[in-house]
């Protein structure tokens, strides 16, 4: 061997490439934050910084540190492992989890997160993990984190109007927005399994700079709307409770809601999640019980709980836009595709499938018992409110609330139960704004706040507003600002919902076996603009809730909202638009073929494949050097 062919101080081993980081290592170059390191031949890689020619000098170079080479192939032989390892699942229900994803670096350097990071799950029901009665109620459980979004106290209010001022008959407007709801869900299951990003993380992909910051504060407004309405619902229940205590106090006390809240974290998601299904629970049993006690009409409830059979008033279209910004909440969609990240399977497409399989069903249940529980709620204003003023043709009071409502409710303890419904959903609030408000700001901006300072900070935000109002006002101006934060989540809903449809019906994003079928796909972007149509058309209606009680008045305030009515209906339709046509940046997930290796299941190169033989390479490359090292200072010692 001649001595001077060797200077290993120019070699670089790096034990496992980051499959994400070579499949797109095409848009650094965009950003200007390239990788500074060029792949070799036998895929050693090099310092692209390192100018000089192999020395031709007859002095050796200075001996290697052989203790280092050991350690460099020891660091190699661990990520074969850890490849060969998702190549042959050992038969349990966990997998080394190296992040993979088709998340991008943006045009402003946005960096991604490529680390090793707990375990991969191997859903139940595949060969390698089977059924058990454990493994199948442990997988379940973001489904009930998810549904409380679905009766919080903005519910309760929407609920309440539609059942005291229209009766049975938009029902079904309740029950097919969950149906929507679900299948919203769904899309949220299907982002997450097929590429391992949640929605904050692909629309931060998507957009440049600027847009993804204005996006990341819709976003963050979103989830500071559907704060104040939990805080308002627990004011409320504590009036409820004992009417001495004013409903700022109650405000104020909200905050022992996020300090609870608080205090479990440490007990991980899967608690928190089962402390989600004790408060659904709570609430449906007690509504169930009201809802047993009075005198319903089953003819009529069912004539409107399925279809439109039953004659709708043209002023219900309020009401129904309401329903569905307290249904379909915007922050539900960050909120789950980040959830499931506990549930991640490894790349491979029988373990994918079966977890999005399960994601469907997971949310089944608990949207099922939402929606009876919304219907419970709308039932009893009809009930209470509704049939009495049909009966007697009294008027039907304009605008009733959650705490205005229980005034009406002549059941024994029915002040009292709807005060622990309203507690319980109240309390259920600061779990889910707080989790989705941790996902959009890491995916969005990469910046990840402890989430007892992500609780304070958005309670906070919600309390200093409703302090104001109940100080200086009562509880109608409460149940108001309830009315205007439904219709506002309805409003940014599309911010939201559109670059959801746009990226799960992509070929390009989630990849031709796994994207929205043609079917499917036609059918959410109806629905998508019909959700829009819906908006728009109370944007600029005379009398529409937004602007409209302004717009025909022939006075210098009516002028100044038909301007800004003008530029919210332009900017609204601008966006909407940039955010159905903009191109789909990204590359599908490499997923391993059932009966195929990486490099089988990726023909045109790649990224697993690459990273098996960089592996093996790494590991050849290593025991050579140290081959090398031990003969190089056997010649140097004897020299």
């Amino acid at each position: 061997m001649s001595e001077g062919r060797h200077d290993f101080r120019e070699i670089e081993l790096d034990p496992l490439p980051s499959a994400s980081t070579s499949r797109r290592r095409q848009n650094r170059d965009d950003d200007g934050d390239h990788d500074e390191r060029r792949l070799l031949p036998g895929n050693a890689f090099a310092s692209s910084s390192s100018t000089s020619p192999h020395a031709t000098t007859k002095m050796p170079a200075a001996p290697p540190n052989v203790a280092s080479i050991r350690q460099a192939l020891e660091g190699s032989k661990r990520s074969a492992d850890a490849y060969n390892s998702l190549r042959t699942p050992s038969h349990n229900n966990s997998l080394p989890n190296y992040i993979v994803s088709n998340r991008d670096v943006g045009a402003d350097g946005l960096d991604t997160r490529e680390e090793f990071e707990g375990e991969m799950q191997i859903p139940p029901g595949c060969k390698d993990s089977p059924w058990t009665f454990g493994s199948f109620i442990r997988y379940f459980g973001p489904g009930w984190l998810v549904c409380i979004a679905y009766v919080d106290p903005g519910n309760y209010q929407a609920d309440i109007q539609s059942g005291s001022q229209s009766g049975y008959s938009q029902n079904w407007v309740i029950l097919w927005t969950q149906l929507l709801s679900w299948y919203v869900q769904y899309m949220c299951v299907k982002l997450q399994h097929y590429t391992n990003s949640n929605l904050a993380e692909a629309m931060a992909l998507q957009y440049p700079r600027y847009i993804r910051w204005m996006f990341w504060a819709i976003a963050e407004i979103s989830i500071i709307l559907t704060d104040l309405p939990e805080v308002i619902g627990f004011a409320i229940a504590i009036n409820l409770f004992n009417s001495s205590v004013p409903l700022y106090a109650g405000v104020l006390l909200s905050f022992l809601t996020t300090m609870l809240f608080l205090a479990t974290l440490h007990k991980g998601s899967y608690f928190i999640e089962l402390t989600a299904c004790a408060l659904v629970v709570i609430m449906s049993i007690v509504l169930f019980i009201e809802w047993d006690l009075s005198p319903t009409d089953s003819r009529q409830f069912l004539a409107g709980a399925f279809v439109p059979a039953v004659k709708m008033d043209p002023s219900a279209i309020q009401s129904i836009i309401q329903i569905i910004g307290a249904v379909v909440m915007p922050h539900n969609l960050y909120l789950h595709s980040g959830a499931l990240e506990s549930r991640r399977p490894p790349p491979v497409d029988s373990y994918k499938r079966q977890a999005v399989r399960l994601g469907l069903w997971d949310p089944f249940i608990p949207i099922l018992s939402t929606t009876v529980v919304n219907w419970a709620i709308a039932t009893l204003a009809a009930i209470y409110v509704w049939a009495p003023a049909q009966a007697t043709g009294a008027a039907i009071p304009d605008s009733l609330g959650i705490a205005s409502f229980p005034d009406y409710l002549n059941v024994k303890g029915g002040k009292i139960m709807w005060g622990i419904a309203l507690i319980a959903a109240a309390q259920s609030s600061c779990i889910t704004t707080t989790y989705s408000g941790q996902f959009v700001m890491d995916g969005f901006l990469k910046i990840n706040l402890p989430r007892w300072a992500r609780a304070i900070v958005t309670r906070c935000i919600a309390v200093v507003p409703c302090v104001a109002v109940a100080a200086a006002f009562d509880a109608k101006a409460m149940e108001t600002m309830i009315d205007i934060v439904n219709s506002s989540l309805a409003f940014l809903l599309p911010f939201a919902l559109i670059p959801l449809v746009r990226l799960t019906t992509s070929a390009q994003y989630m990849g031709k076996p796994y994207q929205a079928g043609k079917i499917e796909t036609s059918l959410i972007w109806i629905a998508t603009f019909l959700c829009f149509g819906i908006n728009f058309y109370t944007l600029v209606a005379p009398g529409g809730d937004y602007f409209g009680q302004y717009t025909s008045q022939m006075t210098v305030v009516g002028v100044q909202m038909n301007i800004i009515q003008d530029i919210v209906a332009v900017f609204y339709t601008g966006c909407c638009i940039y955010m159905c046509l903009a191109p789909v940046k990204g590359s599908p997930l490499p997923i391993k073929q059932d009966g195929k290796g990486f490099e089988e299941s990726d023909p045109e190169g790649g990224v697993l494949g690459s990273i098996a033989s960089a592996a093996a390479d790494a590991g050849d490359k290593a025991k050579a050097l140290a081959q090398d090292a031990v003969e190089l200072t056997t010649t140097t010692t004897a020299a």
